[in-house]
């Protein structure tokens, strides 16, 4: 069992894309909560996404606390971001098939993961979405790095909205970020939402090839440290 440590953030990487029969076994390992979730799905690739992100998450968990899987009790804020009574602090994201989980020893934590991929009307959406700061760096953005640019600046500004246990209700020009900065200082100003920017990591960080990831936690400094990729599945 690996321990947690405070100014440490864990982070894990894996597949969600498993067999049937690996989907079986990470259902049996979900309160009726999350299978009841599941089965909400119209589409079966959601509830298998869904299903196996939540065997992750427990796993991971249970490996640093020393809890069986199946035996960890989530429970929900006022927007319904789960987590645990006695800590740790822990955050997961999935985009596609992929999925990250973040634990921290205490703080708000957020993470956030996304595909690289092709977004319609990319430029309106920033414009809609992004702080006129932020719109500025993402049209400098030279037209090959421009995508990069686009994700790099979602995933810091998700990973933040999700630490705050908030998610997308707030709007996303509620505050800025510039991902250029100090990899340690990225948030620039989040006054409306009553926060300094020196109380906080945002920044991005290492994820597998073609996708972006960041993370986001109160705590000024902190160590990223990996717990490894899992391409296999659970």
């Amino acid at each position: 069992m690996k321990s947690l440590r405070n100014g440490i953030v864990c982070i894990w990487e894996g597949r969600l894309d498993v067999s049937v029969a690996l989907t079986a076994e990470a259902r049996a390992l979900l309160s009726p909560r999350e299978r009841a979730r599941a089965d909400r799905f119209v589409y079966d690739h959601h509830r298998r996404r869904y299903t196996v992100a939540q065997a992750h998450l427990r796993r991971v968990l249970g490996d640093l606390t020393g809890t069986r899987p199946a035996n960890i009790r989530f429970q929900y804020g006022e927007h319904g971001k789960p987590f645990l009574a006695g800590g740790p602090a822990f955050n997961q994201s999935h985009s596609s098939e992929r999925v990250m989980i973040g634990v921290a020893a205490e703080g708000r934590l957020g993470i956030d993961i996304e595909k690289r991929r092709t977004v319609r009307l990319m430029s309106e959406i920033a414009r809609k979405n992004f702080a006129p700061d932020e719109s500025e760096l993402f049209r400098r953005a030279p037209g090959p790095h421009r995508q990069s640019a686009f994700f790099k600046l979602w995933t810091c500004k998700e990973a933040f909205l999700k630490a705050l246990g908030v998610g997308l209700t707030a709007p996303l020009r509620s505050f800025s970020v510039d991902p250029s900065r100090n990899p340690q200082s990225a948030l620039v100003d989040a006054s409306a939402h009553g926060e300094r920017p020196a109380d906080w990591h945002v920044g991005n960080i290492p994820c597998s090839t073609g996708a972006e990831a960041a993370v986001a936690i109160d705590r000024p400094s902190i160590v990223i440290e990996p717990l490894g990729y899992d391409p296999a599945g659970l």
